[in-house]
């Protein structure tokens, strides 16, 4: 079809603005025929034969001429989709908004569309807040409203513009406004450039304006500016301490404090730096606990530390003698835990016994070596030729209990499991409990009743394993922790809290369907707390209130009760709501906020968010290794016949393992049962015994015969007159098994004296 051709069907977009008619009426034509008469036909049909032919006219019409009206075009679609969504015509504006995003404009692009349009600024964020309050239009609008965000991220940070506006910093007034609007919005990105002139130029009115420029940016400058402050010259380190001081963050401190205890800094300089860390930090402290405390800072997350918290990237700051600042940029997620390790490094280059600063490198790496996306470089310690399973062990007990101590005061549950690791590779019964921790704390028995079931199997098989020569308070949790890995297996619970009846009920019966034991479903935390000290621990609490500081409160409250202090928590919320949620919530790795959505998108949530708090949901092979391991560390427990340890305590839990599990692992449950000195526990395996078959009831009976050999004969009489009765009736192995058995138990009389001769 020639172009000719497709004007003769008069084809326009389906909805304009009316030049005579008034705003909103249609005005769209196909051959001579309305579009869309109004009252005649659904809106839908109009937008959707509208988009039909505007992709038949980018297709006929050459791309050259699409790329001279493309910047017209896409005006004219920003506008219409701004003009709709503020009108409420949520269907016209999806349309326009789709088209738009489809233009093929980069980010940058379409925030200057925004920026250089008849719409303005305020009108078009006006549009964007109310597109994200309409079920149909929000997605569109909060992509749109991303892409020109980035945009507007990315014009503000090019080099050459931040050149330039560095320059318009001496220009007239409107030029100077301009000039400190765009390096404000470039914020950290701008400091290279600004310190630069700082440092080189020569242009003193120029040089002012920058430390001016510097002082406006204020926080995101400090930590670049930290970092150049040992390489520049001693009139800019002047410069830069006043600057520093004047700004009053504390994470200067430490640099500051650096500077002014150098011998090899000039005494200006010194002094310098000395005032300015006594404006941020009166009083005196030791130079590695300053670093110490920036080290935990970054560790934790501190907002003030990031410069953008809720960008995808962080900016790793160095200075090269050649090049000045130079950034690298790395995942946010793990750009605390990186700055956390440079900093405890520094603490520990200045006080080798600084054990505070060791923990907290290895907590540090531990934790970004699990962080680091796969296929991303840390700049900083990636060449490093030890894992952080080497910084975790080589240091000992001493500092992995300091370290599993960080975990769990921060709930951290992948960093606690992996300090237990490394603790189980170094920690025996000699050992165990020869470090001194402030107020006496044992973290390793601590993690027996840390909210998360794999942690406390962890510990305890930790300890179990190392049977310390001392008995401890808390041990005899570690047996039944034992004993109950291996009786639950791979059951999955929940807890549901929500306000409205329905959707407490509706919640609860999807959790259900998804594989989980909901153990209560109630309106408030505190309601079911009675119920979560039932089970070995919280897998998930999904949290669904009627407004987001009721949400935020239920999340509070978990937190602060002993059994959820650690459980991933799942908020379920209306679209809105579930933006706000999001960010607020962006700083706490165990929860994570949804849509309402259905259940193959609920589990891939959930899945997700199991992952980044708890390592991911516990599998049937996991928990059958849990079960293996554990009931070696019980059979050793039993062996060792040890006073610190009661193998007694796993009793009643082996008891039901013994009537669930089937193969090898009963056999193992059996193997300690029999060395349990209980009544009960030799008449459950008799029992258990005499209902087997086969191979297993051989193999059961053996173990029958070991408790009667170590504990004597316990059997209830009728289980007695049933051995009798399985030595009559069988031959061959069984008989030889159960032969045993009748021996063992030693009977008075001969009951068995008819078997003499038999078979002659």
């Amino acid at each position: 079809m020639k172009l000719s051709a497709m004007n003769s069907l008069r084809v326009s977009f389906p909805v304009r603005r009316a030049q005579a008619g008034g705003r909103g009426s249609m005005s769209g034509s196909v051959a001579n025929g309305s579009c869309v008469p109004r009252g005649r036909a659904p809106r839908a049909l109009c937008t959707a034969m509208a988009l039909w032919f505007a992709t038949v006219l980018l297709a006929i019409v050459p791309a050259p001429a699409r790329a001279q009206g493309a910047g017209v075009q896409a005006a004219t679609l920003l506008e219409d989709f701004v003009h709709f969504t503020l009108i409420a015509k949520p269907d016209l504006a999806s349309a326009y908004g789709q088209q738009l995003l489809a233009s093929g404009l980069a980010d940058s692009e379409l925030a200057e569309l925004v920026e250089n349009s008849k719409v303005g600024t305020r009108r078009f964020d006006e549009a964007l807040a109310r597109g994200l309050l309409i079920g149909d239009l929000e997605d569109i609008a909060a992509e749109i409203g991303l892409r020109v965000e980035n945009g507007r991220l990315d014009l503000a940070r090019e080099r050459t513009r931040i050149e330039q506006a560095i320059d318009m910093l001496s220009g007239t007034q409107r030029e100077r406004l301009l000039a400190e609007r765009r390096l404000k919005a470039a914020g950290e990105y701008a400091v290279p450039s600004l310190l630069g002139r700082v440092t080189g130029g020569r242009d003193e009115r120029q040089r002012a304006a920058c430390l001016r420029m510097l002082r406006e940016i204020g926080r995101v400058a400090v930590a670049p500016l930290c970092e150049a402050l040992s390489f520049i010259d001693p009139a800019s380190q002047r410069a830069v301490c006043e600057l520093l001081g004047e700004i009053r963050y504390e994470h200067a401190a430490p640099y500051l404090a650096e500077l002014a205890l150098s011998e090899r800094s000039a005494q200006p300089v010194r002094e310098a730096a000395d005032r300015a860390f006594r404006q941020i930090l009166p009083g005196q402290v030791p130079l590695s606990v300053l670093f110490t405390n920036l080290a935990v800072g970054y560790f934790d997350g501190r907002a003030s530390l990031l410069a953008n918290p809720f960008e995808a990237t962080s900016l790793v700051w160095r200075y090269d003698q050649h090049s000045g600042l130079v950034g690298s940029e790395v995942s946010t997620i793990v750009f605390g835990p990186i700055m956390a390790m440079r900093a405890a490094a520094r603490a520990v280059g200045h006080d080798a016994s600084n054990d505070d600063a060791v923990a907290m490198f290895v907590a540090a790496n531990l934790r970004r070596e699990r962080l680091l996306p796969a296929g991303e470089e840390d700049p900083v310690f990636g060449t490093s030729p030890y894992t952080a399973q080497f910084y975790a062990t080589v240091y000992g007990t001493r500092i992995g209990q300091k370290v599993l101590a960080i975990g769990i005061d921060r709930n951290d549950t992948p960093l606690v499991r992996s300090a237990i690791a490394a603790l189980a590779q170094t920690t025996g019964g000699s050992n165990l409990f020869t470090a001194r921790l402030p107020e006496g704390r044992r973290p390793l028995v601590e993690a027996v009743t840390y909210p998360d079931r794999r942690v406390q199997y962890d510990a305890a098989l930790a300890l179990g394993r190392a049977l310390p020569e001392q008995s401890f308070d808390g041990g005899q949790r570690v047996v039944s922790t034992l004993a109950s890995a291996v009786r639950t297996g791979n059951v999955s619970y929940a807890i549901v809290i929500a306000e409205d009846d329905e959707e407490r009920r509706v919640e609860a019966g999807r959790l259900s369907s998804l594989g989980f034991t909901v153990v209560a479903a109630e309106r408030q935390p505190a309601d079911a707390a009675t119920a979560t000290e039932d089970v070995p621990g919280i897998d998930l609490a999904l949290v669904r209130m009627g407004t987001p500081e009721g949400a935020k409160s239920a999340v509070e409250a978990l937190g602060r009760m002993r059994r959820t202090a650690a459980t991933p928590v799942l908020i379920v919320a209306p679209g809105v709501e579930s933006v706000a949620l999001t960010r607020d919530m962006q700083e706490l790795p165990r929860v994570a906020v949804t849509r309402p959505v259905g259940d193959d998108a609920m589990t891939r949530v959930i899945d997700a968010l199991l992952l980044r708090a708890a390592g991911g949901r516990m599998t049937d092979s996991e928990a059958e290794i849990f079960a293996i391991e554990s009931l070696a560390a019980l059979r050793d427990i039993a062996v060792s016949r040890t006073s610190v340890f009661d193998i007694r305590d796993s009793e009643g839990a082996l008891i039901d393992a013994l009537d669930l599990r089937r193969g090898g692992v009963r056999m193992m449950v059996a193997d300690i049962l029999a060395m349990i000195d209980s009544e009960t526990a030799q008449r459950r395996l008799i029992a258990a015994a005499l209902g087997a078959a086969d191979t297993e009831q051989i193999d059961l009976l053996e173990r029958v015969a070991d408790s009667i050999r170590r504990f004597g004969n316990r059997a209830e009489s009728r289980q007695v007159q049933a051995i009798v009765q399985l030595v009559r009736s069988s031959s061959g192995r069984l008989a030889e098994a159960a032969g045993r058995v009748h021996g063992a138990m030693d009977l008075a009389g001969t009951s068995a004296a008819d078997l003499i001769g038999r078979g002659r």
